[in-house]
């Protein structure tokens, strides 16, 4: 398995580069900062056209003065401008951030994570847009139809929230019918509240969606989760908007006496390569979890990614104490270098989500 630490870096940074792309305002606790937007969409620009700029105002809203310490893009094509000087409690200030335009027609999501030395975690912000050759159809622009309606995605990544905060999100929608429509929504999740602006949308023009997942409404629920809400055009069904969201343990309002009593999570391995199996065996995974935390550690959910897996796993240990975990995992495919990842949900706030890779070859059974 000379590949499988390969695949493991790649996995991680992805992980890391899903962390960095979360660039929704969650609400529930304070910052210093109040920006007058998170998010800055260019919409289209042609590519090759020169670098484009845009402007995020803030506020100091403590009462404290503040450094903007650092800002990391999440591409090189993305430049922020700040001013390094103490920011006085009620002042304003600018980022401006150019994008370079120089990496060719492609749609485009870049995060900028703003580091801020009053807050114990950064803020995100975020330049999206599409960059083309030449103009293209609006229905290859927005290829997910929901009958005269196009979006970008089936399903609208609404990356991680923590349990018991609130995430507000925007997403476009075009009209790419040839008549005007009228868009409202029905059998809308507790957990979601959604809206569209203007309600009536022209023949190829585009309308906001609006929404916001409340994860202390409704029943609560762990890890990954879609809300989902009937989209009607005329009064007639068109299709699910959907929208999919990690909910993990709450850490940016914990005091510094709940984080040195919180409970810890740590295991005795979290890569294992299995060898070889066969397409029909069960893979069996074993590993052991230590809480060395003053609390009692809770496990709430387990995710295999879809792959089929008996699980045997604890949903609690306490504090000082050790678990077993154990799954036996049903292959969904064959070939070499293959990785099962696992995912548990827990309530430390240090590692509100665990990772363990499974790996090896599947044959196909003679």
């Amino acid at each position: 398995m000379r590949n499988f630490g390969k695949i493991i870096a790649v996995l991680m940074l992805v992980a890391v580069s899903g962390a960095l792309g979360q660039a929704w305002a969650q609400t529930g606790h304070t910052t210093s900062l109040k920006f007058d937007k998170v998010v800055h969409n260019f919409g289209k620009i042609l590519a090759g056209s020169g670098a484009k700029k845009c402007d995020f105002k803030y506020t100091n809203v403590s009462s404290e003065p503040v450094v903007i310490n650092n800002i990391l893009s999440s591409c090189g094509c993305s430049v922020p401008e700040w001013n390094k000087a103490p920011i006085r409690p009620g002042e304003s200030g600018v980022i401006t951030v150019t994008f370079l335009n120089d990496q060719g027609a492609y749609p485009f999501d870049k995060t900028l994570t703003v580091y801020v030395s009053s807050s114990p975690k950064p803020i995100q912000l975020r330049i999206t847009g599409v960059a083309y050759d030449k103009e293209k159809p609006v229905s290859e622009l927005y290829p997910a139809h929901f009958g005269p309606l196009g979006m970008k995605a089936e399903t609208q990544n609404a990356g991680q929230i923590e349990q018991g905060l609130k995430k507000a999100l925007k997403e476009n929608v075009v009209n790419i019918s040839k008549k005007k429509v009228s868009v409202s929504f029905e059998n809308v999740d507790p957990a979601l509240s959604i809206s569209i602006s203007p309600s009536v949308v022209k023949p190829g023009e585009s309308a906001t969606i609006s929404y916001t997942i409340n994860t202390a409404a409704g029943k609560q629920r762990w890890g990954n989760n879609l809300y989902k809400a009937t989209i009607l055009c005329d009064g007639a069904k068109a299709g699910e908007f959907s929208a999919e969201a990690m909910v993990i343990t709450p850490y940016t309002g914990l005091s510094k006496e709940q984080k040195a009593n919180a409970p810890q999570i740590l295991l005795d391995k979290s890569s294992i390569n299995f060898g070889s199996a066969g397409y029909f065996s069960n893979i069996p995974v074993a590993v052991t979890i230590s809480n060395p935390g003053k609390t009692d550690l809770k496990i709430y959910k387990v995710e295999t990614g879809g792959v089929k897996m008996k699980i045997d796993c604890p949903s609690t240990i306490k504090a000082g104490g050790k678990g077993k975990f154990h799954a036996y995992i049903r292959p969904n495919k064959v070939g070499e270098d293959i990785v099962f990842v696992i995912t548990l949900i827990t309530n430390s706030p240090d590692r509100p989500l665990v990772t363990i890779f499974a790996s090896g070859t599947i044959w196909p059974e003679r």
